[in-house]
Parts: C-alpha cells; sequence; structure tokens
C-alpha cells in the first residue's frame, strides 16, 4: 500500500514538472534546458518563423503558411494565432483555400517543444478587395443587358407597326375591290 502511494506521488511530482514546461500561451521564446546540450546555438538563435507562399495576396487565392524553424525535432507541436487569437490549426502548415478579406489580420506560430515554446514574428497576411471590381463588372453588365433589353424592344415594336400598317393598307385595298355593299332587300 504504501508503495503505490509513493509511485502516486512521484507521478504527480514528474506531471506537475512537465507541465510547467508547456505554457497555456505562446509568450516570446523560453526554449532553455533542452538547448545547452546543441554545439553553437544559444537561445536566440532558436527560433521559428513564418514562410508564405504568396506575396500579394487578392480575394479568392490559395494561402500556405508555414511554421519553418531551426528548433532541434523533439515532440514538437504546433499553434497558429491570429491577431493573438487560437486559430484552432495545430499542424506546421496553415493552409486557407479561397480567402476573403475577412482573413486580413497578423499570423504567427509557436512551436512548443519539452524544454520551451517559441513563437515567430508575426507575419501581416493583407488581401486585397475585390468587391469594387466585381461591383464596376455588375453594373457595367447590367447597363448593357438593359441597352440590349431595349433595342431589341424598339426593333419588335417597329416590326410589329410595319405589320399592322400592312393589314390596314390590305383591308381598304379589300374593301376598294369588293365594290359597294349591296343593300338587303325587302327595305
Amino acid at each position: 500500500m504504501a508503495r503505490t502511494e509513493r509511485d502516486l506521488l512521484l507521478g504527480l511530482v514528474i506531471a506537475c514538472f512537465c507541465s510547467s514546461f508547456v505554457t497555456a500561451e505562446c509568450n516570446g521564446c523560453n526554449i532553455r534546458d533542452c538547448c545547452k546540450d546543441l554545439p553553437n546555438k544559444t537561445e536566440c538563435d532558436l527560433k521559428p518563423w513564418v514562410n508564405h507562399s504568396v506575396t500579394a495576396v487578392k480575394e479568392g487565392d490559395d494561402v500556405k503558411l508555414e511554421c519553418t524553424h531551426n528548433i532541434p525535432e523533439s515532440n514538437l507541436t504546433y499553434t497558429w494565432f491570429k491577431d493573438n487569437v487560437k486559430t484552432g490549426d495545430s499542424s506546421k502548415t496553415y493552409f486557407m483555400e479561397n480567402v476573403l478579406s475577412s482573413k486580413n489580420g497578423k499570423y504567427k506560430c509557436c512551436v512548443k517543444t519539452l524544454c520551451g515554446d517559441c513563437e515567430s514574428e508575426p507575419f501581416d497576411l493583407k488581401v486585397a478587395n475585390n468587391s469594387i471590381v466585381i461591383l464596376v463588372v455588375c453594373g457595367v453588365s447590367a447597363v448593357a443587358l438593359i441597352l440590349i433589353m431595349g433595342v431589341a424592344m424598339k426593333i419588335k415594336l417597329k416590326k410589329d407597326q410595319a405589320q399592322h400598317k400592312e393589314r390596314m393598307r390590305q383591308r381598304a385595298q379589300d374593301t376598294q375591290n369588293a365594290g359597294p355593299i349591296p343593300l338587303p332587300r325587302g327595305y
């Protein structure tokens, strides 16, 4: 019985010690203990940074952000932030399809290791808003459609008016060719 209590207490001490290296949020760079074994590396040298797939982003483009780092690979976890709010993505690569201007913001990644965590400098993503171009295209298309419909209606009216004149002329000619209408007998 005493051994299980001792094992339980030892387990709690180990859990507390290990959890002290994992922070709820990623602030700066606090990698210390594991890094002392690396040759020619200091705490300031170890850091992540954000690589991006495009330079000028327009609405509808795909954007790929990659958390690149020189931290030794050992039980790494990734967390992505947009304007200091977690995005929910926990992979090394953050991929966004068909971005809109609502995706504007400062993105950063946090790399967590057993010996601490380190965050990248923020990458400022600016998505060019194409809504003005879309509005202009829609407006020009609407004006063109109205003009086409107006011309088509004008042509149809002229055609109908010509047919009406032809029918009236034909009736007048038929009336002339028929001669006088005979009066009914018995009057």
